[in-house]
C-alpha cells in the first residue's frame, strides 16, 4: 500500500472514531450540563466584575441544564425583564451575591433555587412583602461576590445582604473573563485558541471535548486528603471583610452563608477567625453530609446540589433569619 493510502486510511479511522465517540457522549449525556447559550455580557461600570448575565434574557439556556429567564438588571428570575420598584415601607429586602450554587446552576426550574425557596418561606412567616433577589453568577470567587456588594447591589436598596460561598470560592484565579459572544473563558490573549477565536466557539458545540478536558484535569490531579480543608488566604479572606463593609456602608445586614461542597470543608481556624472578627455566619456545610452522593448531586455528572439540598439550605436560612430579626438586637 502506498504510504499517501496509508495516511488517508489512518486520517479516515481518527475521523470516524471521532464522530464515534462524539454521537456516544452525546447519547451519554456526559456533556450536556456545560452546554449553554451565550448569556453573558461584560460589566465595564464595575471594576472587578468581568461578567454579568445578560438582561432580559427568556428561555435561555444556562449551565447545569438551566432554562432561565433574567430581569430588568440581569438576574435569575421567574419572569422575563421583571422591573422593581423603589424599596416600599414595610419591605424586606435580602439580596444574595453567590456563585454557580446559588445561581442555581443544575436546577432547571428557578422557583427550586434555594433564592427563590427563600422567598416563599419568608413570606409565609413574615408576609407577603418580602423579596429576594439572586445576583449569584457561575464561577464567582469571594472578589466578584465582594465587588457586586459594593457596585450591584445596593441599587435595589436591600435590608440584608448576604454572601454565600462554598470553599472554592477562595481561588480567586476560578472566574475568568467573557468573549464577544457571551460565552465565559479563562484566557485574555489572541489567536487560535484566544477568547474571541472562532474556533473555540465551534469547538464549545462538540461534546466529547468536555469529557477529555475533564478526564485531562483529573489524570494531573494529585491531592492528598489535607487539600479538602480549605483555609482561605489573607487576600481571599479580605473580600469578606469588604463584603461586610459594603453592607454597612448600604444600611444592610451582612450576612455570611458556609454551604460547603462534595469533596470539600471549611476549616475550623477559617471559622474561628470569622467569629474574632465578628462576623455573623450560618454554617450549612454539614448539609453535604446528610445527603448521599447521588442524592446530593444534581444529575449523575453535576456535583452542584440537587433540588432537595437547595430546599434545606432555604430552610436553614429562613429560620436563621426568623431569630435574628425577631432576637437579635444586631439585626433589628
Amino acid at each position: 500500500m502506498k504510504p499517501a493510502k496509508i495516511i488517508l486510511y489512518f486520517i479516515y479511522l481518527g475521523v470516524t472514531c471521532l464522530i464515534l465517540m462524539e454521537i456516544a457522549v452525546r447519547i451519554w449525556g456526559y456533556s450536556q450540563h456545560y452546554i449553554y447559550d451565550p448569556i453573558y455580557k461584560p460589566c465595564p461600570e464595575c471594576k472587578n466584575i468581568p461578567f454579568v448575565h445578560k438582561t432580559c434574557l427568556e428561555n435561555a439556556k444556562a449551565r447545569g441544564l438551566a432554562v432561565i429567564n433574567t430581569d430588568s438588571i440581569g438576574l435569575r428570575s421567574a419572569v422575563s425583564c421583571t422591573k422593581y420598584q423603589p424599596h416600599q415601607p414595610g419591605e424586606l429586602r435580602i439580596a444574595i451575591t453567590g456563585d454557580s450554587v446559588t445561581f442555581g446552576e443544575g436546577i432547571p426550574e428557578t422557583s427550586n433555587t434555594y433564592a427563590a425557596e427563600l422567598e416563599k418561606i419568608l413570606r409565609q412567616r413574615l408576609g407577603n412583602k418580602v423579596m429576594v433577589f439572586n445576583f449569584g453568577v457561575s464561577a464567582y470567587s469571594v472578589r466578584e461576590m465582594a465587588a457586586t456588594a459594593a457596585c450591584r447591589i445596593p441599587q435595589i436598596e436591600p435590608d440584608i445582604m448576604i454572601m454565600a460561598i462554598i470553599p472554592e470560592d477562595f481561588n480567586l484565579n476560578r472566574t475568568g473573563t467573557v468573549d464577544r459572544w457571551g460565552y465565559t473563558v479563562h484566557t485574555d490573549a489572541d489567536g487560535i485558541a484566544g477568547r474571541d477565536s472562532p474556533v473555540k466557539k465551534i469547538l464549545r458545540n462538540i461534546h466529547i471535548t468536555y469529557l477529555l478536558r475533564d478526564l485531562y484535569y483529573r489524570y494531573h490531579q494529585t491531592k492528598s486528603p489535607e487539600d479538602n480543608v480549605i483555609t482561605p488566604s489573607p487576600e481571599a479572606y479580605s473580600y469578606i471583610l469588604r463584603f461586610r463593609e459594603a453592607a454597612i456602608q448600604n444600611g444592610a445586614k451582612p450576612l455570611l452563608l458556609l454551604i460547603g461542597s462534595l469533596g470539600h470543608r471549611f476549616s475550623e481556624k477559617f471559622k474561628k477567625q470569622l467569629g474574632s472578627d465578628k462576623i455573623i455566619y450560618l454554617d450549612l456545610s454539614d448539609i453535604a453530609e446528610q445527603f448521599s452522593p447521588e442524592k446530593y448531586m444534581a444529575s449523575p455528572f453535576d456535583p452542584h446540589p440537587s433540588p432537595a439540598v437547595h430546599q434545606m439550605i432555604a430552610r436553614k436560612t429562613a429560620a436563621f433569619i426568623v431569630h435574628q430579626l425577631t432576637a437579635s438586637p444586631d439585626y433589628n
